[in-house]
């Protein structure tokens, strides 16, 4: 043997040593009779040989050998395992798409949809790219390209990735009969993001009308269900009930009697005021007013402050909920919201005061505790948290807590304008813990102060308002049109450059559907933005939810300190590149 071919041999046992060792179940794939792909650990390809019997051992493995000489090694074996650079080009491909049954081609290249991560096994942009263009070095490339946004070396499970027509090995461009035109699930950065090229996102789609009104119609894809492919991908509801509502209408409309009956290329008629606001048509007054958005968004990123070391900015921290109202739990993890949200809160502002110039102000304190960062895995339910207003409010009813959090906001704000610092230089985030009836979802998601969905006026009722400072100095809030939508382009470059930054911390973002959203779809048809972000008079503002407290890995994640350190220091590096720090 050849020493670069034994150097190889040796690195393969290896490989699939450290494959079985870690763990992750090995995926079996049929291509055809006497052919298997097989994906271990994510990153290593091959095929499984086995000749029927009685038939010629040394053809049967010539017709997928590269070199087919070499099926003479292998004529009197029952069984073989062929490394994937010794598999001809037409096996490779055949294999490819057998083991990713969701990967297609078209026109503008091939897209693959990433089946596994973690324990699973860990697919990489290096090992796709090798195996469909012939260099692993191409994924510099593919991050390159604007339709991989959100593209890194390792990928998500569940996450699209398109490797450019130009770069595929010519066996790899032949068409697939599935078309796939965008990236599932992804949304754009928004320095790309233009209502030109929004077009290409919506181009899965195609639109109708009929006696029962306007719709969008899409193909199913294999493996896809209402639910996760359709609902919660192109609308932006959330509430289980209304998921659930929205997947009954849409069987209805499409004429499915049967959801458990229905095949790839099935199609499906959603109604036009279902879907989310991007995913409407050109000319439609909502996809009108989402366009208008990014445009401004792109005009105020050009025309953006900034700041050095943060210096001169201004930052209030909100953790949601606290005291009585302890949010979203699973005790028998003990986690709960608020003290998850509390202790990422803690990391920031450590972050802030040690590493930058910033100023921080913190809406909510735990009286117990501090701001003490908690190497805790588990929370008690139990705390001692405060409103910092004047007087501190106990948080006994969470509809006031949240209506004071927003007049402290606004005062911070009006104190610190009355001092020169610039608007445009304060920030205000709400973090808060999901928690979606389908565990499976995964991933955090950030909301923005939807401009349609602000009143231009607003005043909470009730006396108990005129008991603190904060709230006597000012009752009533109001925004123009203008403002609304000023404050909405602004709070999305600030959320897009944090989903930005978590991507590169290797945190999980929300695949399934937007991952930033301008309002909140519940049960019962209520949309809205939440109090803190419609009332709140700084201009930058969002609330992120780090991840889902139903889904496992999540939950884990969550009770992780390191893992929490990490999201605070993407959150602290998303605000240097806000500000071009």
């Amino acid at each position: 043997m050849e020493p670069l071919v034994r150097v190889y041999a040796f690195c393969m046992m290896v490989a699939l040593c450290a494959a079985e060792a870690h763990g992750g179940e090995p995926v079996y794939a049929p291509v055809e009779p006497g052919l298997v792909g097989v994906l271990r650990d994510g990153r290593l390809l091959f095929a499984e040989c086995r000749p029927p019997k009685g038939a010629d051992t040394a053809a049967f493995f010539a017709q997928y050998l590269s070199n087919p000489q070499d099926a003479q090694r292998y004529k009197d074996r029952v069984a073989v395992a062929l490394r994937f650079d010794q598999l001809n080009g037409e096996t490779r491909r055949k294999v490819l798409l057998s083991v990713f049954k969701q990967d297609t081609v078209d026109e503008t290249g091939w897209w693959h949809t990433v089946l596994c991560e973690g324990r699973e096994g860990q697919e990489s942009l290096w090992a796709l790219c090798e195996w469909v263009t012939g260099k692993g070095t191409n994924y510099r490339v593919v991050m390159a390209d604007k339709r991989n946004h959100a593209a890194n070396t390792v990928l998500e499970k569940g996450q699209r990735v398109l490797i450019p027509a130009e770069l595929l090995l010519d066996v790899m461009k032949a068409r697939t009969g599935t078309k796939s035109t965008g990236a599932a699930g992804d949304t754009p950065r928004l320095s790309e993001e233009t209502p030109a090229n929004l077009d290409a996102l919506t181009a899965e789609l195609t639109y109708g009308s009929d006696a029962q009104g306007p719709y969008a119609v899409y193909r199913l894809k294999p493996g896809e269900a209402l639910y996760t492919a359709v609902v919660v991908r192109f609308t932006d509801i959330q509430g289980h009930n209304a998921v659930l509502e929205a997947c009954e209408a849409i069987q209805r409309r499409s004429g499915i009697k049967d959801v458990r009956d229905m095949q790839a290329g099935q199609k499906i008629l959603i109604p036009l005021d279902m879907l989310s606001n991007r995913y409407k048509p050109r000319g439609d007054k909502d996809r009108q007013e989402y366009d208008e958005t990014i445009v401004e968004a792109k005009r105020l990123r050009k025309d953006r402050l900034r700041s050095k070391d943060l210096q001169g900015v201004v930052v209030v921290l909100d953790p949601g909920h606290g005291g009585r109202d302890r949010g979203a739990e699973h005790a028998a993890s003990g986690l709960y919201e608020y003290a998850i949200n509390y202790d990422i809160v803690c990391r920031v502002k450590q972050l802030l005061e040690t590493k930058t110039q910033a100023k921080v102000h913190v809406t909510s304190k735990d009286l117990r505790r501090g701001y003490a960062i908690s190497d805790a895995r588990r929370f008690s339910p139990d705390n001692r948290v405060v409103v910092l207003t004047t007087p501190p409010y106990e948080n006994e009813d969470a509809k006031i807590s949240v209506n004071l959090r927003w007049y402290l906001a606004n005062a911070i704000f009006r104190a610190e304008t009355a001092k020169g610092v610039d608007p445009r230089k304060m920030i205000f985030t709400s973090f808060h813990t999901d928690a979606l009836f389908d565990g499976r979802l995964r991933g955090t998601m950030i909301y923005l102060p939807g401009a349609n969905y602000r009143r231009p006026r607003e005043e909470p009722g009730g006396g108990i308002y005129d008991r603190f400072k904060e709230a006597r100095e000012c009752r009533a809030v109001t925004f123009s049109a203008a403002e609304r939508r000023r404050d909405e382009a602004l709070s999305r470059n600030l959320a897009e450059d944090v989903m930005e930054s978590l991507g590169k911390k290797r945190i999980r973002r929300h695949l399934e559907g937007d991952w930033i959203r301008s309002q909140i779809r519940q049960d019962g048809g209520r949309v809205y933005v939440p109090a803190v972000l419609r009332n709140t008079q700084i201009p930058t503002k969002i609330l992120i939810e780090s991840a889902n407290i139903t889904n496992e890995i999540d939950r884990k994640n969550l009770a992780d300190p390191s893992w929490r350190q990490t999201f605070a220091e993407a959150y602290v590096d998303a605000l240097r590149t806000y500000f071009g720090s």
